[in-house]
């Protein structure tokens, strides 16, 4: 979980409990202000969000999220292609093929784990791998700590952070460009609250055009994801992320329809 991310990456002075943790979670969850439909996921969605207490963020511009940046509401647009993210350089194309203590790549039972999905397209291949990590985490879920993709490949564990660090590990290994998205997302079976964005992770790999999201944890990825850092899945990418959600109100939540003209909740 993204808490745990902060923890290793040195913020509070205590690991916290699996049980604090959730009523963390739960706390710093931060509501919506409508019930948002799985149609309406589906499709494009226009949120205005403010923080509070002078807090500020450098929301990432993705292939499917676009940043209209205001020092007191940041309007965020999230869809499948509509972000204006530039593409990657060959150099950090090639950092995004390589292992580190976290996306352990190079560990031969996840590159076993990466060639029993099959090969084919890269769209096909990257469904399969989301589709065997569902398959292969179903020994509980653990919200105190921040596990390697082999360990939580061994273990069968985790929360949507080993959701996004496997699948991760395994697309590096089956040689595809692969980072880790830290954000929130609605819904998630991982707290107790209704309408409301839980701290979450997933994944993107580049498929020679733009960076694509999968969500191993929650099934799919849609406009119910918004972004908030990008890294190489090491915790310290996703220092100060949790910190930020406490201070985040949605202000407004809207499905934009083709035309622009109206909007639907």
């Amino acid at each position: 979980m993204l808490f745990a991310a902060t923890a290793l990456a040195g913020e509070p002075t205590r690991a916290p409990s699996n049980y604090e943790i959730q009523q963390l979670v739960e706390t710093i969850a931060v509501a919506s202000p409508y019930k948002l439909s799985s149609d309406a996921r589906d499709g494009t969605i226009r949120y205005r969000i403010a923080l509070d207490g002078g807090e500020t963020w450098d929301w990432p511009e993705t292939s499917e999220q676009h940043v209209v940046a205001d020092p007191d509401v940041a309007t965020i647009t999230v869809c499948r292609d509509c972000g204006d993210e530039r593409a990657p350089t060959p150099e950090e194309l090639h950092a995004a093929l390589q292992p580190n203590a976290w996306v352990d790549s190079k560990d031969p039972r996840i590159r076993d784990f990466a060639r029993a999905s099959g090969g084919g397209r890269l769209d096909f291949r990257m469904e399969r791998l989301v589709l065997a990590v569902e398959r292969r985490m179903t020994a509980g879920v653990g919200f105190d700590s921040y596990k390697s993709a082999r360990i939580a490949f061994d273990t069968r564990s985790g929360d949507c952070t080993e959701f996004a660090i496997l699948p991760a590990a395994a697309a590096r290994a089956d040689g595809i460009p692969a980072r880790v998205v830290g954000g929130m997302a609605y819904p998630s079976h991982f707290i107790r609250r209704s309408h409301a964005f839980a701290p979450h992770m997933w994944v993107q790999i580049w498929n020679g055009k733009r960076w694509v999201s999968y969500d191993a944890a929650l099934g799919r990825f849609d406009a119910g994801h918004i972004a908030l850092a990008i890294g190489d899945g090491s915790p310290e990418g996703f220092s100060g992320v949790m910190r930020a959600m406490s201070h985040m109100r949605i202000v407004d939540a809207a499905g934009i329809v083709r035309d622009e003209g109206a909007a639907s909740h």
